[in-house]
Formats: C-alpha cells, sequence, structure tokens
C-alpha cells in the first residue's frame, strides 16, 4: 500500500508526499484561481480608461496590490467551494473506499460550483461596467416584477454588451472541464491509500488551511470582509480587488437577513429628526408625521396642464451645458436657457424603478428595496391633482408590466398606462418598444385628445432610447458612429420633435414641461459613486406661464418635483412627502441610494455610506478623491444622520401605512 502511494506520488510528479485525494484538490484550487484571476484581468482591460485617475507614480503598484488582494478574496471563494468535496474525499481516505462513484460526485460538485462562479464573474463584467459595483442581488431586482423577464432577456439577446463577456466563460469552462476531468481520470481513478495516521494527519492541516482560506487571514481577531479592499483612495482599485461572487453571496445573505428591515437608526429618533428638518412641528394634526398643509396666497386664473417627462438615463454630464465636448444635446442646452433650470439636482438612485417613484411620489428608496413591486396607497402627484378634476396618463416606451408600473401607477390614480400594447407593430424596434420620437408623436395624439374633454391634465412620460440595445431609427443620421454616443443625439432631437409639435396645438401655451432623469449613467467613474449617475438636469418649460428663463444652482432632489410643481399650480394640497418646493424652501442635503450604498451630498461635499462599513467623504465639486471625513468629522456626522433618519423614516412611513394620502 505504502509502495503504491509513492508509485502515484512519483508518476504525478507532485512535490512533497500529497495523497491522491489533496493533490486533486490543490490542482482544483489552482485551476479556479486562475480563472478568477483571467476574469480579474478581462476587468481590469475592460475599464483600463479609469486608470487616468491614478497618480502615474504609484498607478502600477496599486493595480499589483489589488491583484494580490484579489488573491485574497478568490482563495476565500475556493475555500467554500472545496469544502465539501475536501470531507467527502477525506471521508473516503479515512474509510478506504476507493469509490469511483464517490469521486465522480466530487467531480460534478466541483464542476458546478466552479463554474457558476466563472458565470457569476462573466455577469459581474457587464454589471459592473454599468453600475460601476461588483455584482450584488440588486441584478435580480427587477427580473422578478411582472413580465420584467421577458423583456430582460430581450434586452440582453439584443445588446452585444450584455453577450460578450459569454465567450470567456464558454472557453474557461470548457478548460476547466478538460482539465477536471484529467484529473479525475489521472489522480483519483489511481489507486493509492495512505495510513489512518497519515490520512488523519493530512485532514488536520489540509482542514486548517481551508479554515483559514475561508477566513481570509491567518489570525482568529477578525475574518477577510469586503471592506478590506477599501485600502486607497481610488473607487476601481479597491472594487478590482474584490471577487463578484464574494460580493454577490454576501448581499444575498445580507438581503436575507435584514428582508424585513433596515436598521439604521431608531425609527422614533429617525421621525424626529425629519420633522426638524422639514420644519414641522410634532404636535400633528395628520396621520403621518411627516405630513403638512401647504397653501398659497394667491391662484392662478386658469389650472395648467403638466407633462413631466423622465428621461432615460439623462445624466447632467451628457449635456454640453454641464460641460460635455461632444455637443450631444444642442437642443437640451438651448432649451434651459430659456426655461427655469435647476443646476444642482440629483437623482434618488440609480435605478428607473427609483427614479418613477422619486419623481411621481417624492419617496426615496431604501437599500435593495422595490418599491414598486407592492401595491400600497402614495400620496403622489396624480392622487393630488386628480382631487382637482386633471386627467392623468402614464407613457412608456415597452410592457406595461415590467417593474409593476401598471398595478402600482393604476392604483394610485393614473387613468391610463399607455404601452407596448398601444403602438403599432411596426413602429416596436427592440425590447424596450418604440423609439422616443414616436413616443412623443403617440403622446401628442392622447393628449389632444384629452384637452379635449375641457379638464386639465397631468401626464408622466418615461422614455427608453437612451438604455441598452441603443436602437436608433434609421430616419436619424447620428454624428457619431457609436451608438452609445449617438443615441443622445436622437433623444436630445426627439425633444426638439416633440416640442415641435406640442408646441402647434391648443393646449400648449397652457402647458408647464418638465424635464428630469430618471437616473444618470455612469460616465465620470472618479468616485464609487459616480456623480454622473446622480446629476440630473431638472427643467421647467412653458414660455407663457413661468416668466423670465432663470439659472438656479440651489440644491435639489429628485424628490423635489412633485411638490414644486405644485407650487407652480398654486394650488393647497397637504405634502405627505420628502420633497420641498424649490421655489420657497432650502434643502440641507439630497439622497440617494445605490443598492450596496447611499450618498449624501450637499453644494460641495458628498458622503458615502457603504453597506460594507466603510464610510467617505469627497469635495466632488472638485473632483478631489481624498477622503475628508478625519478633517471634517462635524460635516460627516451630520450628513450621516441625515441620509440614515430620510431612509429609516421612509421604511417605517411604508410599514406603517403612513405614506399614504392624508
Amino acid at each position: 500500500m505504502k509502495e503504491a502511494t509513492l508509485d502515484l506520488v512519483k508518476e504525478r510528479k507532485l512535490t512533497g508526499i500529497l495523497p491522491k485525494h489533496l493533490a486533486y484538490l490543490v490542482r482544483v484550487y489552482l485551476l479556479g484561481m486562475l480563472g478568477f484571476m483571467i476574469f480579474r484581468g478581462i476587468l481590469l482591460i475592460q475599464e483600463f480608461h479609469q486608470l487616468h485617475f491614478l497618480p502615474t507614480d504609484e498607478g502600477i503598484w496599486l493595480v499589483f496590490k489589488a491583484f494580490l488582494m484579489g488573491f485574497r478574496f478568490d482563495t476565500v471563494v475556493m475555500g467554500y467551494l472545496l469544502t465539501l468535496p475536501f470531507l467527502l474525499l477525506m471521508l473516503d481516505a479515512l474509510a478506504g473506499w476507493n469509490s469511483k462513484l464517490l469521486y465522480r460526485i466530487v467531480f460534478g460538485l466541483v464542476m458546478l460550483g466552479v463554474v457558476a462562479t466563472l458565470f457569476i464573474h462573466a455577469t459581474d463584467l457587464p454589471f459592473f461596467h454599468h453600475f460601476y459595483t461588483r455584482l450584488s442581488t440588486s441584478v435580480m431586482i427587477s427580473a422578478d416584477k411582472g413580465d420584467s423577464g421577458s423583456m430582460l432577456s430581450g434586452m440582453i439577446i439584443q445588446e452585444w454588451r450584455y453577450m460578450w463577456p459569454l465567450i470567456p466563460f464558454f472557453i474557461l469552462s470548457w478548460l476547466f472541464y478538460k482539465q477536471n476531468k484529467s484529473l479525475l481520470r489521472n489522480i483519483l481513478f489511481k489507486h493509492g491509500e495512505g495510513s489512518v495516521s497519515s490520512n488523519v494527519k493530512w485532514f488536520v492541516v489540509f482542514g486548517a488551511l481551508i479554515f483559514f482560506g475561508i477566513w481570509g487571514r491567518f489570525s482568529f481577531q477578525s475574518h477577510l470582509v469586503a471592506s478590506t479592499a477599501y485600502s486607497s483612495d481610488y473607487g476601481f482599485i479597491n472594487m478590482l480587488g474584490l471577487n463578484p461572487a464574494f460580493t454577490f453571496t454576501q448581499s444575498y445573505v445580507s438581503s436575507k437577513t435584514d428582508a424585513k428591515n433596515v436598521r439604521l437608526m431608531g425609527d422614533g429618533e429617525a421621525v424626529r429628526n425629519m420633522q426638524q428638518y422639514l420644519n414641522i412641528p410634532s404636535a400633528q394634526e395628520f396621520n403621518s408625521p411627516i405630513a403638512r398643509q401647504v397653501s398659497f396666497a394667491d391662484t392662478l386664473a386658469s389650472r395648467p396642464n403638466v407633462v413631466l417627462v423622465i428621461m432615460e438615463s439623462m445624466s447632467a454630464s451628457k449635456m454640453g451645458r454641464y460641460g460635455n465636448p461632444n455637443h450631444l444635446t444642442p437642443f437640451m442646452d438651448s432649451l434651459a436657457t430659456q426655461s427655469l433650470a435647476f443646476d444642482s439636482v440629483f437623482t434618488a438612485g440609480i435605478h428607473t424603478f427609483a427614479g418613477v417613484y422619486a419623481t411621481l411620489f417624492s419617496h426615496p428608496v431604501v437599500k435593495r428595496k422595490h418599491p414598486l413591486e407592492r401595491v400600497v396607497p402614495m400620496s403622489g402627484i396624480a392622487s393630488t391633482l386628480k382631487g382637482y378634476d386633471y386627467s392623468t396618463i402614464y407613457f412608456t416606451t415597452h410592457d406595461k408590466g415590467f417593474d409593476n408600473v401598471n398595478a402600482f401607477l393604476t392604483a394610485n390614480d393614473f387613468d391610463q398606462i399607455v404601452s407596448k400594447d398601444d403602438y403599432p407593430p411596426d413602429r416596436i424596434l427592440s425590447a424596450l418598444g418604440v423609439p422616443d420620437d414616436y413616443l412623443y408623436e403617440h403622446a401628442v395624439g392622447d393628449l389632444d385628445r384629452l384637452s379635449k374633454k375641457g379638464n386639465p391634465f397631468f401626464a408622466a412620460i418615461m422614455t427608453g432610447s437612451d438604455h441598452g440595445p441603443f436602437i436608433i431609427p434609421k430616419y436619424f443620421k447620428p454624428k457619431h458612429e457609436d451608438p452609445i454616443i449617438g443615441v443622445v443625439e436622437y433623444v436630445d432631437w426627439s425633444v426638439r420633435k416633440f416640442l415641435k409639435m406640442a408646441s402647434q396645438k391648443p393646449w400648449f401655451d397652457n402647458t408647464i414641461f418638465v424635464f428630469v432623469a430618471d437616473h444618470g449613467s455612469s460616465l465620470d467613474k472618479r468616485y464609487d459613486m459616480p456623480l454622473s449617475y446622480l446629476h440630473s438636469p431638472l427643467i421647467f418649460y412653458a414660455p407663457q406661464l413661468l416668466g423670465a428663463p432663470q439659472s438656479l444652482n440651489q440644491l435639489g432632489s429628485q424628490v423635489d418635483v412633485f411638490p414644486t410643481i405644485m407650487g407652480m399650480l398654486k394650488l393647497p394640497y397637504v405634502n405627505n412627502t420628502f420633497g420641498i418646493d424649490l421655489f420657497r424652501e432650502q434643502r440641507p442635503f439630497a439622497c440617494a441610494y445605490a443598492d450596496d450604498k447611499f450618498a449624501v451630498l450637499n453644494s460641495e461635499y458628498m458622503y458615502v455610506a457603504r453597506d460594507n462599513g466603510v464610510t467617505s467623504l469627497y469635495r466632488y465639486r472638485t473632483g478631489d478623491v481624498k477622503d475628508y471625513s478625519d478633517s471634517l468629522p462635524e460635516l460627516t456626522q451630520q450628513m450621516k444622520i441625515y441620509g440614515e433618519s430620510v431612509f429609516q423614516t421612509t421604511q417605517w412611513l411604508r410599514h406603517n401605512g403612513k405614506q399614504a394620502p392624508q
């Protein structure tokens, strides 16, 4: 038996005296680590342009440190994957079975674990490029809402950016399969047993190695956590060191442990803080502690129509007004100079459902929660204007079941949802439905019919063209060949066409047009909470109603759109929201949630609190990546308390049914 063992070791040319079970696991570990490192290299190449933020004298060293950090996180993942195979193989060794059936089971477990993890790495590549964060369960937020699955699969099929990572995935999976099969045949299927005492010794040694590999360090004080990777001032470097299987699993566990609640602070403390921020007396006449009566000294002679356009991915960074050098939005740049334009407005999140929810109902979203998933009554703009006999209508380019929009908005006083089923089949160009210019054209026709009923109307229009797969109609020829850039030109042209069509209608002069983004795009990735994802234009256009154009720089949030519109209409109402009228009130901070982190902004600084416990304070106005939290502890604490109060109060109101009309 001893001679057979020595012959096996000699045959495989393994260093040392490893028994075949452990020789197999070591080879699998090395193969898995190689696959993970290759995907990290692909991510580095994909995001290579982010390296220009690094100082030239230490950029290479920072990347090297990120790969070293990645080795630690990759080892944690491989440790988990190999734990069950290790136990099964050591049981076989101690029992002396040499069971080929058990070896095949181990082979299958290893294949399933490694291939699934490689698939997570492949999924992470487009996810990271789009959201600028490593993979988390937020990738599944929309996948199970209404008819979202078929629509999402359609978008993925039509968008090469989502598909190309499957190439390295299939190649690496095939290579791993071939190598794993070779290891099964040439190592595990070879006979050879060690003594019981020898196997016990190896069980203890390798068991300890796997334990410390999972633990992430040779210390019992604390295990490896995601925050360990945040060792530099550069977001990309910190995230490069993470393993997406690690972050995905961590977010999944977190989503289960706090599935019902987030615990940022006490509910009572949060509500009291919000009352102070909103200047609401603690003695309340309403059911909700943040509800307040809003009235006006005078009224308008007529009730204007309102057309609220929520523009897909329209980051302020795409507009020449905010510094984009590519002249993509000449019309919107010009429109802003003819309007009341707010230049320091930030969205409530990074997903469309967050933008729709925050814009129409003036409530923030909370940590990986889909606010439209469960239908609840909300004190929103549609229900408020319905009280003044407004007709209400919502337009979308695609399936109305996506993100549960149809059920949620219908239950909250939208009279009609116009969607993919209402458009001619020949105008539907992709899984996202019709292009923007046809959406506007169709909307003008419907609004024309509504106006003839004699009542004012409120219309919300959710555009879609500036989202993958970026289909530009053939009748529009952009100057830029890259469709991701050219589609912004098309979006701008579509807005021009829309207002030109509307201007020929009798209801135009008595209509307020509002333009805001649902969220931005991760264009400037200086921070792991990209400003370009949050900074949105906010334009109020009504040349016959709003007086002289103005450029306004006070801090604003997407949740302020509804109260600001009500202020323009001068219609008394109960404001049971987190929003303020930007023409009559001032806000200290604006907040945004991005799945695994939230941001709080003032006019100069951005505070970022991550789920992994790392917090930072950046001077975003100057693009400084230095963390100022230690040098400005008072401001850091103020912004922390504000953000936690907003999100904790949001959750409490919803759980207790206090967000409904008062």
